[in-house]
Formats: structure tokens, C-alpha cells, sequence
């Protein structure tokens, strides 16, 4: 997740310090965050009960592909002696890792304003040059998805701009978007030929979000993507197995007093001293009145704390 989200590269490109680094891994495994897992493949026995068309169009779908011009040019050139196992797929990536370089970064700024550019083919030149950059720059690098057999998550590695390796990765989300694939099925289905099995319902859900160093815990969403053709009963299981995976702990439900409480004395008029507070809450709603303050303050803070952190115990 580090990788994929950018946050080694603000280390490698001086953006951050490693120690940070540390900290936002502390912090992922803190959100019990959830690992994406590459999708299975079609068995080539057969299909399981149930995933019949699923399985048919699979078989379809990888044939379709492995007969696409730009997947045969890319196989002919960079597999000369055919598919490989798939058990090899590490190797082969890792060799071409070692053999291509270092790996660079790729920039992003904004052109400031009195410079023009000019774009001659693969070159771009800035009149008049450009000799430091100020204001908003991020960086990027380039990684490639795959798995191999047995694996539970997917693997990544950093990859070199215009290498073999970025080539096969651009190739892979190219077909992952036309076939609705995951890239990490198309980079094993180009390299070894293994048939990726189409999910009737993809799911995906953004795990982790941080802003200012606050864990949005109640701000996570599960998204399904779903085929037109899939039943209501295939998405119900999709959502309720997906709300199983991606929920660690059970959230428990809140009364309409408490929540009202927490957005009442924590948010409307969280700019007034408690006791005031508490004397508008037992004015606005006395038939959930405080006789003591204490105990609204606790309600109110406690239920609070709930709404915001659902996960946290």
C-alpha cells in the first residue's frame, strides 16, 4: 500500500523523511486496513457450481486477447521461447529489473506563467528555460502488478520508464480496463497464458484514509462494479462476503438520541462552555434531558468518539 500510494516516492524524491514513512505504515496496520488480493483464475477443468457463464466468457475473453496484435507483438519480441510458467513469473520480472537500471520518477509541476513550451516530437523545451521549480510538484514512479500461485495479495515493483517492464505494465491496464480484468490478471495472462476469470462483481474498497493525521475510519467505502447481467442474488453475496472482508469490527448501531447528542454538544455548539450546552440541550429536547451535566458531557463525547471512530474499541 505504501508503494502503490505514493508514499515511497515521496521518501525516495526528498519530499519526506523515512521516519515518516515508518509512521504511515504504523498507521495503515493500525486501520487493519485490507490487502488487495489478486483475483482467481479460470480452472481450466472447469467451472464451479454457479459460475457457469462466468467461466464461459472467460475462456472467450483471454482467447480474444491472446490473439490482440499489440499482446502478440509484445509476446514475439520479449518471448522468443514461448510462455513461461507461471511460477516463474518473479524471476523473469526480477531479472528484468536488474538488467534495465535504476529506476527514475516521474515530475509533476505547474508551468509558470509567462513560459511557453514547446513539443517537437519525444522533446519539450521551455522558453525561457526553466532553471528551478517553485509551488506545487509531486512525484510518481512507475511499478508493475503481478502475483504468483497461492499468493493472497498482490506484489509490485518499481519499475523503469519505457523499459520492458513498463511496457508490459501499460499493455496490462490497457487490457485490464477493455476486459474487465484486475491489471495484475493481464500481466500474468501475457506472460504465461493463464486465463483470468472475469468477476460477475468486482469489489474494491479504499482502505485507508488520513487527513491531518486523523484515520477517516467512518469515510471508508465499499464500491461494487457490477455486470448487467448478474442477478441480485450474486450482488447480494458479493456485498455481504466483501462487508465481512472489509470490516474488522462490528459496528455497532446508535440510538437517534446519541446521535443527535454528538452532533448537538460536539459540533453546533461546540464553541460554548459545557454548562451552557447542556442547559440548550435540556431546553431543546427535554424529554431526553441531563439532570446532571457530567453525565451529558460524558453521552455527548463517548457518542461522539463512536461516530467518528467505529473500528476503534
Amino acid at each position: 500500500m505504501l508503494l502503490r500510494d505514493g508514499y515511497v516516492d515521496d521518501v525516495l524524491a526528498g519530499a519526506e523523511e523515512p521516519d515518516w514513512l515508518v509512521e504511515q505504515g504504523r498507521m495503515i496496520l493500525d486501520s487493519r486496513a485490507p490487502v488487495e488480493t489478486p483475483a482467481e483464475s479460470a480452472d481450466e477443468r472447469g467451472p464451479s457450481v454457479g459460475q457457469e457463464r462466468a467461466w464461459a466468457l472467460s475462456q472467450l475473453v483471454a482467447h480474444h486477447a491472446a490473439v490482440d496484435p499489440i499482446v502478440v507483438a509484445f509476446r514475439t519480441k520479449h518471448l522468443p521461447d514461448g510462455l513461461i510458467p507461471r511460477t516463474e513469473v518473479e524471476r523473469w520480472i526480477q531479472g528484468h529489473v536488474e538488467s534495465e537500471g535504476e529506476r527514475a520518477s516521474d515530475i509533476t509541476f505547474t508551468i509558470p506563467e509567462g513560459i511557453t513550451h514547446d513539443w517537437t516530437g519525444p522533446t519539450v523545451t521551455f522558453n525561457p528555460p526553466i532553471a528551478e521549480i517553485t509551488g506545487s510538484v509531486s512525484f510518481s514512479g512507475r511499478v508493475i502488478a503481478y502475483a504468483l500461485p497461492g499468493d493472497t495479495a498482490v506484489r509490485r515493483c518499481f519499475v523503469k520508464a519505457d523499459g520492458v517492464l513498463d511496457q508490459l505494465s501499460k499493455l496490462g491496464e490497457t487490457l485490464a480496463d477493455a476486459l474487465g480484468w484486475q491489471p495484475v490478471q493481464a500481466t500474468v495472462f501475457i506472460l504465461t497464458g493463464v486465463t483470468p476469470m472475469i468477476s460477475i462483481v468486482r469489489v474494491s474498497s479504499p482502505a485507508f484514509k488520513v487527513r491531518h493525521n486523523v484515520d477517516l475510519d467512518w469515510a471508508r467505502r465499499i464500491k461494487l462494479d457490477i455486470d448487467p447481467a448478474a442477478t441480485p442474488q450474486e450482488v447480494l453475496h458479493a456485498f455481504e462476503q466483501a462487508r465481512s472482508e472489509h470490516t474488522s469490527v462490528k459496528r455497532r448501531s446508535m440510538t437517534p438520541k446519541h446521535l443527535r447528542l454528538a452532533a448537538f454538544a460536539c459540533a453546533q455548539h461546540s464553541d460554548k462552555p459545557w454548562a451552557e450546552r447542556h442547559r440548550l440541550w435540556n431546553e431543546q429536547f427535554p424529554e431526553w434531558s441531563y439532570p446532571e451535566q457530567s453525565n451529558f458531557r460524558r453521552d455527548a463525547t463517548h457518542a461522539r468518539y463512536r461516530l467518528l471512530y467505529p473500528s476503534h474499541r
